[in-house]
C-alpha cells in the first residue's frame, strides 16, 4: 500500500447534538468521506478517536477532496508522537530550524498530564527561540504556528488549518428537489446540501448543474426544460421540500404540493457574490 498521510479532521456542529445521534452523524461524514475518495478512484482510510476528531489517512495531493466535505469545520495534516514534553521539545526546535519571522505556539489537552497547556506553549516556545535566535514570539498574527493537540497519551503535531464547508454532513437529513439553472439557483442547492439535505436536481444544460457534482459523490439529476417542467412531474416520494434560488427581488408564486424553500431569500447581490466565492474557493481546496 502507498505510504499515507496523517491527518486531523474537525466537525463542529454534529458535536452538539446527542450521543447516538452525533455518532449516526459521524458514521455519515465517514461514509461520505469514503465515497468521495472512492469516486476519485483514491484511497482514504479513516479512523474515529474522541469526540469532535476523525483521523484519517489519504495522499498529501489528494487533500483538497476534504475541503468538499459537509460536516467538516477544518483539517490539518498532522504527525503523531508520544504525549512527552520532551518530544514535544525536540519537535519544535525542528520546526524552528525551518521558519524565520515571528511564531506562535498553541496547546491544547484532553486528558491527565503533568503538566498544562501553558507550560507547553512557554517549554516549546522557548525552546525555538533558544534553537532559532532570530525568531519572535507574536500571539496575535504571527506568520508561523505550531500546534500540540495533546490527547492522553498522543500528540498530534500540526502547522496549517485548512477550511471546510462546515454544516451537516450530506444525507444527514431529508430529500429535496431542486432546480439548478443560475448561480442562485447553484448557491441555494448548495445552501440546502450543507444543512444535510440531499437534493434530486432537476437541471436544463446549465455549467452549475454540473457544479455540484463536486460535492454529491453520486448525484441524482434528471434533465428538464424549465422550472416548470420540474413542477409538473411527480417527485419521488422522499422529497420534502422544494428548493429555489430565489430572493425577494424576483419572487414568484408557484403552485406545488411540497413545501417550498428560498435559502437567498434576504441575500443581497452583494452577499450572493461572497457567498459564490466562498465556495469556490473551497472547491479549489484553499
Amino acid at each position: 500500500m502507498t505510504e499515507l498521510d496523517l491527518y486531523l479532521l474537525r466537525y463542529g456542529e454534529i458535536g452538539t447534538k446527542s450521543p447516538n445521534i452525533r455518532k449516526h452523524f459521524e458514521d455519515i461524514l465517514i461514509q461520505n468521506l469514503e465515497r468521495t475518495f472512492l469516486a476519485e478512484g483514491e484511497e482514504i482510510v479513516t479512523e474515529k478517536r474522541g469526540r469532535g476528531r476523525i483521523f484519517a489517512y489519504l495522499k498529501e495531493e489528494n487533500s483538497h477532496l476534504l475541503s468538499r466535505i459537509f460536516g467538516l469545520v477544518s483539517y490539518s495534516r498532522a504527525k503523531r508522537i508520544s504525549a512527552d514534553l520532551t518530544e514535544m521539545i525536540s519537535e519544535a526546535e525542528d520546526f524552528a530550524s525551518d521558519i524565520s519571522g515571528s511564531f506562535a505556539v498553541r496547546a491544547r489537552r484532553v486528558g491527565e498530564h503533568d503538566y498544562n497547556s501553558q507550560k507547553v506553549e512557554d517549554e516549546l516556545g522557548d525552546a525555538m527561540l533558544e534553537s532559532n535566535p532570530d525568531l519572535e514570539v507574536d500571539l496575535e498574527d504571527p506568520e508561523h504556528e505550531l500546534h500540540m493537540e495533546i490527547r492522553h497519551s498522543q500528540v498530534y503535531v500540526f502547522t496549517t488549518i485548512e477550511e471546510g464547508p462546515g454544516g451537516l454532513p450530506l444525507s444527514s437529513q431529508g430529500k429535496v428537489a431542486a432546480y439548478v439553472e443560475t448561480k442562485k439557483d447553484f448557491i441555494a442547492t448548495w445552501m440546502m446540501m450543507k444543512r444535510g439535505a440531499r437534493p434530486y436536481v432537476y437541471h436544463p444544460p446549465s455549467e452549475w448543474a454540473d457544479r455540484l457534482k463536486s460535492w454529491d459523490p453520486n448525484p441524482k439529476r434528471m434533465e428538464v426544460s424549465d422550472r416548470e417542467e420540474m413542477l409538473s412531474l411527480d417527485l419521488p416520494n422522499e422529497v420534502r421540500a422544494v428548493v429555489l434560488g430565489e430572493t425577494l427581488e424576483d419572487l414568484t408564486e408557484i403552485e406545488t404540493q411540497h413545501m417550498v424553500l428560498r435559502p437567498l431569500i434576504g441575500f443581497t447581490d452583494e452577499r450572493i457574490d461572497s457567498q459564490l466565492e466562498k465556495i469556490t474557493r473551497l472547491e479549489k481546496g484553499r
